[in-house]
């Protein structure tokens, strides 16, 4: 492993992320000074103890190219602070603008990181390396009128890219199950779709994830974990995750991928297990991810891994515990809310009402708050209120 030079603090992107919020806790325990930057004041992880300072900047989403110029300024004015982008679109800044080259970002080599948020040619890689991959066809969104040839329902459309550039601003791309040809037909319109669309069949099952950090293509340390409830519950950001043991054939997979792709950095793979007990792989996530907290309370200390790599700490020796579990408190009621009133996802999850409640209930005896900790408290509360605020306007 290279040693960069030393980093007297690190910067800390899109402080209303949990994966932001995480980050900032593991460094802020160990005495790393930590800074956030926040579209707004009164961030999730700006609220945290840990946090020296929050700074102000522009959406990185809607005004880029402020974001960018905000970002430099501030890497200019601590030429000895590190950069850790903890969303897509804070790297997609950051390569857009050359700052991701500039040795103070902790970003992957930018053909690697292109080629890993084109979900078609990523897959097409995957598979060369020995992963399970679902049949994917590329398809311009305006042809959604019939399923291309060799397909079936259900199938899912999904964007080509998770985000992408439309007019100066950056857009999210959705993921649509359809079941029939007046669904598929539905999508042609649709503005998640614009940048390109995928068409797959859908895999039942239920979602893992592994992840890894990687010194200039080789894995250094690796952790998984799989979803216990995810929101919605057909299928989709997990709510309740229990740690679990690096799968070795899906292990030797990612490090023939990430070797061809000369890699440098962190990354999480998603999958999807069927009922046959095989895995598939869905996409590959160039950076931190939403449920890094459980990585941490199971020991494998990733942020410890970013310092390493990317800032000449020494690397930390990583022993994970299997069957560690963490709830996404406010994430979890979101789940119970869409299995109780919506039949159609409650059947795709395989739960009666009854199960619901009784996972609810399990999962407070056997599952630690992911948010919510009480030695740094502000945290919950702020995102509890945007929550309830969220549940008026839609109410």
């Amino acid at each position: 492993m290279t040693a960069p030079a030393r980093r007297d603090a690190v910067l800390v992107s899109d402080a209303d992320t949990r994966q932001a919020l995480a980050l900032v806790r593991a460094l802020g325990r160990r005495g790393v000074r930590v800074e956030v930057l926040a579209a707004q004041r009164g961030s999730l992880a700006g609220a945290s103890r840990f946090v020296a300072a929050e700074h102000v900047v522009p959406d990185p989403e809607a005004q880029p190219e402020a974001w960018s110029a905000a970002v430099r300024a501030r890497l200019a004015a601590a030429p000895d602070a590190l950069l850790i982008p903890t969303t897509e679109v804070a790297l997609g800044n950051l390569y857009r603008t050359g700052l991701a080259e500039s040795g103070q970002v902790a970003a992957p080599p930018a053909a690697a990181y292109e080629l890993a948020c084109d979900k078609a040619r990523l897959l097409a890689c995957a598979a060369e390396a020995g992963f399970a991959v679902p049949r994917t066809d590329a398809v311009e969104a305006s042809s959604l009128a019939v399923l291309p040839p060799g397909q079936s329902f259900p199938a899912v459309v999904k964007a080509r890219r998770s985000r992408f550039l439309v007019e100066g601003r950056w857009r999210h791309g959705s993921v649509t199950r359809v079941d029939d040809a007046a669904a598929l037909a539905r999508l042609r319109d649709e503005p998640g779709l614009r940048g390109g669309a995928l068409v797959q069949p859908f895999v039942p099952g239920r979602g893992e994830g592994l992840f890894v950090a990687v010194d200039h293509g080789r894995v250094m340390a690796a952790f998984a974990h799989r979803r216990l409830h995810e929101k919605p519950p057909g299928g989709g950001v997990g709510v309740l995750l229990e740690s679990a043991a690096p799968d070795p054939a899906l292990l030797a997979s990612a490090e023939r991928l990430l070797a061809a792709l000369a890699w440098h950095g962190v990354a999480m793979l998603e999958l999807r297990r069927d009922p046959a007990g095989r895995a598939w792989l869905m996409e590959l996530n160039p950076r931190l991810w939403g449920s890094l907290q459980l990585a941490i309370d199971a020991g494998a200390d990733f942020p410890g891994w970013v310092l390493a790599l990317h800032g000449g700490a020494s690397p930390p020796r990583d022993a994970p515990r299997i069957g560690v579990r963490t709830r996404w408190e406010l994430g979890q009621l979101d789940w119970l809310w869409i299995a109780w009133r919506r039949p159609g996802q409650r059947r795709a999850a395989g739960l009666t009402r009854r199960a619901t409640l009784a996972g609810v209930v399990a999962s407070l005896l056997t599952a630690r708050g992911e948010v919510l900790r009480w030695d740094d408290p502000r945290p919950f509360a702020r995102e509890l209120r945007a929550w309830l605020a969220a549940a008026r306007t839609d109410a």
